[in-house]
């Protein structure tokens, strides 16, 4: 018998009418939407325990996203954060020795790594569990538990005809046992006669939290200066942490707005930026350390710790979720940060040619072409620098590398007309330090950019330039 296959030969042995699912010492109660190990159980959300139970049903094989919110949501559009939610909660109410039995397998899906076993009389969770015995303890049952106890059917062929009937479903790979849309109209839970324990907020903490999440994310696509918008967020997103603490998302997102505000050079304090950071990124990932999210935050953090060989570890797993482009992108820079401009190029072209109008691409295109100075493509090179805008760089920076591009690619009366140009500029604008020299303190990286940028300058006659 395989992992994802049941045995129904100890089918008649249930003398309940529930549907009972049990695996490595829990019992998935779907009737009641409640998950019981020893003497803890745990309501779930309608959608959380469709979500486990068609996972249950395809124990030891990856189900994908796209699987799981055909068979849980059906035709109603939702967005991948639904699930995220739920995949979490069951993480949650496995408990942190057992979390590891769902498993994510990067841009393929979950897979419970379990098998189902038969359910004898004993393991029924009402009898596990004693009221009164403590904070995690059942409650008695209620008035409408006591009438669905009085009508059930006393054969027992009868119910060993109806689990073989429902059973068959799951071994079949219909999912109708599991299907959102049937599951939840025909098993609504009952009214519990005091509050058990709940493997999730308050409702109404996590929806005002994600209101002002939401809120957040809009003011930074609001007006003003990419420095505005990013200050004018941080006080919602901070607010959503206060509201809920265990959304992570609020957590990332304000780690972003720290880092992003030091990366860009508008910090007014960046050592409290970096703190501040690590202290929400610490929060996100201790809410959710698998989400793409957290994960993005922590290489942020270590991204401006200059730990960029770690930083590189975690935006690639958080540019395993397919719409993360951005973490991909990531990865390259942190390639180029340590003086490796070739593996740089590759997932830099990649997330430009996929996200073309992503609002970071003009700094992904300035990126790309430095790697290209620094591994000889100045003809390359030249039109990167082209971007009408990118935030890590000010517009004279872009100009003197693409000068420098022109230059070596012998495209030479360009390269005079952008001399005489810069030239005209202001010259306290020309003096300033170059960003992307001091984004790394590598050696190889420094090595590079000083043959590739910093000598064609100063041959150029911009003695001052990087010094």
């Amino acid at each position: 018998m395989g992992c994802g296959e049941f045995d129904l030969a100890g089918i008649d042995q249930l003398e309940s009418p529930r549907t009972l699912l049990a695996f490595d010492g829990f019992i998935l109660d779907l009737t009641r939407g409640v998950l019981t190990a020893e003497a803890r159980e745990v309501v779930l959300r309608p959608k959380t325990t469709a979500v486990l139970a068609h996972l249950l049903a395809h124990a030891g094989q990856i189900v994908s996203r796209d699987a799981l919110l055909t068979a849980v949501w059906g035709d109603v559009a939702v967005s991948d954060d639904s699930l995220t939610q739920c995949v979490s909660e069951i993480r949650r109410a496995l408990g942190t020795v057992q979390a590891d039995l769902l498993q994510t397998h990067a841009r393929r899906g979950y897979v419970m790594a379990t098998r189902l076993r038969p359910v004898a009389p004993a393991a029924d969770p009402s009898g596990l569990l004693t009221p009164g015995a403590g904070p995690n303890a059942a409650t008695q049952p209620g008035p409408d538990a006591a009438m669905q106890v009085g009508s059930r059917p006393r054969s027992r062929l009868a119910w060993a005809a109806l689990a073989v009937g429902g059973f068959a479903l799951v071994v079949g790979g219909l999912g109708l046992v599991f299907s959102a849309a049937t599951w939840i109209g025909a098993n609504r839970l009952p009214e519990p006669v005091a509050p058990p324990v709940v493997a999730s907020a308050h409702p109404s903490s996590w929806d005002e939290a994600r209101r002002l999440l939401a809120e957040g994310r809009n003011a930074q696509q609001g007006g003003g200066t990419y420095e505005e918008r990013l200050r004018a967020s941080l006080p919602l997103f901070l607010r959503a942490l206060a509201v809920e603490p265990r959304l992570a998302e609020a957590a990332a997102e304000a780690v972003f707005v720290h880092t992003n505000l030091r990366t860009t050079g508008a910090s007014r304090d960046p050592e409290l930026d970096l703190r501040e950071a690590e202290r929400l990124a610490a929060l996100a990932m201790t809410a959710r350390p698998e989400a793409s999210l957290s994960l993005a935050a922590q290489a942020a953090v270590l991204r401006q710790q200059r730990r960029f060989t770690e930083a590189i570890v975690f935006y690639e797993r958080a540019g395993a979720d397919p719409v993360r482009v951005i973490d991909r992108a990531n990865a390259g820079i942190m390639h180029l940060m340590l003086g490796d401009a070739e593996s740089a190029q590759p997932p830099l072209r990649a997330a430009l040619q996929e996200s073309p109008l992503h609002q970071f691409s003009a700094g992904w295109r300035v990126f790309l072409g430095l790697a290209k100075l620094m591994t000889g493509q100045p003809d390359q090179a030249a039109d990167d620098f082209l971007t009408s805008t990118a935030l890590s760089f000010p517009t004279e920076e872009r100009l003197f590398y693409r000068l420098v591009a022109l230059q070596g690619a012998g495209r030479l009366a360009e390269a005079q007309a952008l001399d005489t140009n810069l030239r005209q500029r202001d010259l306290a604008l020309l003096a300033r330090p170059l960003r992307a020299l001091g984004m790394s303190d590598e050696a190889a990286y420094r090595a590079r950019f000083a043959t590739a940028v910093l000598a064609p300058l100063h041959r150029m006659g911009w003695a001052e330039i990087g010094r």
